[in-house]
């Protein structure tokens, strides 16, 4: 704090000491005014002027809400100098760097599904929608239409304005993702930042009811941070931020357990490893 946040020299002590200190948490040897005396003396630095402040405090009553991944997309570091060098030190941590890597996957599979033709996507959770703005900047002769489920009227807002020139290929479903029941099959469905917000019993729930949306030969493609990820302790002790890590045999038995084939079942990671992806690939003559 002295020294007007941290250097990217101190990052590893710094880590560490946020690992030691959610290790003490997980078992009740760190009291929760501990804690919280603790985050206070951090100052401004979690206030809502920086990016760990703003995941803290979660101004839209949610954590992942559209606005904060949308500042790890741009990375958005402070004007005030004084606080810069904290969201420097956000923006270097694995999870956003995997967060901005999930949505080159995105991308990827957009790619590969646009080459076989005109598909049909479906969004789970809408994000900022900057990952569809981006792509079908990039392609504007694309034939790719999308359906994005959202329950936030503020992220159905924000990305209907930022995909203003694109709404002709965008529809947004104002409907809890639980309680959506599709109503035809796409190609492709993506549904990479939810499901490991659900517990097992949930996640069950979701993935058999958005199997049954997947055309003959299209996928379902869920992402679920990796049980092995490193941002773990700062997330949830510095962030109160909690996922469901998973680890990649998990996952599959998560989907086996769905009656998906093993063999249609694949785990692709983002590049740091940091999440995984499970694709599950509909059978062009059933599904499992």
């Amino acid at each position: 704090m002295a020294q007007g946040g941290p250097r990217e020299e101190d990052d590893d002590e710094l880590n560490a000491w946020m690992a030691r200190a959610h290790a003490f948490a997980i078992v009740g040897q760190l009291p929760e005014r501990d804690k919280t005396e603790l985050l206070e003396a951090f100052g401004a630095a979690m206030s809502l002027l920086t990016m760990q402040g703003f995941a803290l405090n979660k101004p839209h009553g949610y954590a992942g809400d559209f606005e904060i991944i949308d500042r790890i997309y741009q990375h958005h570091v402070s004007a005030d100098p004084a606080l810069a060098n904290w969201d420097r030190l956000f923006h270097r941590q694995a999870a956003p760097k995997a967060v901005r890597n999930r949505k080159t996957y995105f991308h990827r599979l957009l790619d590969h599904h646009d080459a076989a033709g005109s598909p049909r996507v479906l969004k789970i959770g809408v994000g900022p929608g900057r990952s569809m703005f981006e792509w079908i900047s990039t392609n504007p002769s694309s034939k790719a239409t999308f359906d994005c489920v959202e329950i936030d009227p503020n992220a159905v807002r924000y990305a209907t304005e930022l995909n203003q020139p694109f709404l002709d290929r965008i529809q947004f479903i104002r409907k809890n993702c639980l309680k959506f029941e599709p109503t035809q099959q796409y190609e492709l469905i993506w549904a990479a930042g939810i499901f490991d917000y659900f517990d097992d019993a949930t996640f069950l729930q979701m993935m058999q009811r958005l199997l049954a949306a997947v055309t003959p030969g299209g996928e379902l493609v869920v992402g679920n941070f990796a049980d092995t990820s490193p941002s773990r302790p700062s997330m949830e002790f510095g962030l109160e931020w909690f996922l469901h890590h998973r680890s990649a045999d998990k996952l599959v038995a998560l989907a086996m357990q769905c009656g998906v084939a093993r063999e249609r079942i694949a785990i692709g990671c983002e590049e740091l490893g940091v999440i995984y992806f499970c694709t599950l690939v509909r059978s062009t003559v059933h599904f499992p």
